[in-house]
């Protein structure tokens, strides 16, 4: 027979191990789900530092811990990555300001939530081959006709237009031809170009290859390349992904900010490019998630621009771009971020 005391213990020891597996349960139910359970997404990137709140996200679980399984689509340029995005294979995609103004004076429809960098600073800018003591871009472009290089349909190709006007540097008096910003520095080495006109880390390469042969003209005043994620029209009925995807990058830049050398690491591992590179341009870029009146007043002359210079035509009409600014989730979960 057993004693009541015995029966009591046996009771007592139940209790605990319910109390125990009920934790247990608690526990497993708090934790972020394992990756069969999230939510697959696909985001376009340029394989670029400028990636960088993206790439520190997705290699620190920042975007998992949301409930998002993002896969990483690799482009070469941006606006290769919003094409992607336009033709359907991908959720998001990510690209310097100039594509979004192309593809909206096209006709096409989609929202943009944020900028996955606040401003960039000369992060665009023209390097040279040094010639004699020119010193001053005013001589230098005004000396002879020179050949200059940069990548159409992006960023510097804008700059390049803004940086020549200010010169009072007319067509005529100058070549302009396109190359792929990785072909860059190998051709203004070569001699076959005068100039390039492009984006770090190219720029930068450029520089440190060409050492005390090369000669840079910056002016920031003019241009500040930014970066913008593009989503489809959807997300306004249904923001629910985008604002995972936004806290995800949110957790990235504070973790960026905080520990700078750790993300740098993580961004080389996606770039391949060395240390020495990503130091010598990381404070280029304000790696800061936000939505800016300068992106407004960017897009606005950019618009212009396009329809001057043929890029549309010339009877379209420029639309306000507040109408394809979705700010409502960024402005939910981290107001200060949106300045509009």
């Amino acid at each position: 027979m057993f004693s009541m005391n015995a029966i009591s213990k046996n009771v007592l020891w139940a209790a605990v191990i319910i109390l125990l597996i009920g934790g247990f349960f608690l526990w497993q139910n708090s934790k972020p789900k394992q990756s069969g359970a999230l939510k697959h997404v696909t985001v376009g990137i340029q394989t670029s530092p400028a990636m960088a709140l993206v790439m520190v996200a997705k290699d620190k679980g920042f975007f998992a811990a949301q409930g998002l399984d993002v896969e990483l689509k690799e482009f070469t340029g941006g606006k290769f990555a919003l094409e992607a995005f336009l033709g359907g294979s991908l959720d998001f995609s990510i690209s310097g300001e100039l594509p979004v103004t192309l593809a909206v004076l096209q006709g096409n429809t989609f929202v943009v939530p944020a900028q996955v960098v606040r401003e960039t600073k000369n992060e665009v800018r023209v390097v040279a081959r040094r010639d004699g003591d020119l010193e001053t871009p005013e001589a230098y472009f005004k000396a002879k006709k020179r050949t200059l290089a940069t990548s159409f349909g992006g960023g510097p190709e804008f700059f390049t237009f803004e940086f020549l006007n200010k010169l009072g540097i007319h067509e005529d008096q100058i070549e302009i031809i396109s190359q792929k910003p990785g072909d860059m520095p190998a051709a203004l080495i070569s001699g076959s170009i005068d100039a390039i006109a492009i984006f770090d880390p190219f720029a930068f390469i450029a520089e440190r290859q060409m050492g005390e042969k090369a000669i840079t003209f910056t002016d920031e005043d003019i241009y500040s390349e930014l970066y913008v994620i593009e989503a489809k029209e959807s997300v306004r009925e249904n923001p629910v992904i985008l604002k995972k995807f936004l806290s995800g990058l949110l957790e990235a830049e504070k973790f960026t900010k905080e520990n700078p050398e750790e993300a740098k690491k993580i961004v080389i591992a996606y770039t391949m490019l060395n240390k020495e590179t990503i130091d010598g341009i990381w404070n280029n870029f304000d790696f800061r998630i936000a939505l800016t009146p300068q992106l407004l007043e960017i897009w606005k002359r950019e618009a212009q621009w396009a329809i001057d210079t043929g890029k549309v035509r010339k009877e379209t009409v420029i639309p306000d771009f507040r109408d394809i600014i979705f700010a409502a989730p960024l402005k939910n979960i981290a107001p200060h971020a949106v300045e509009l």
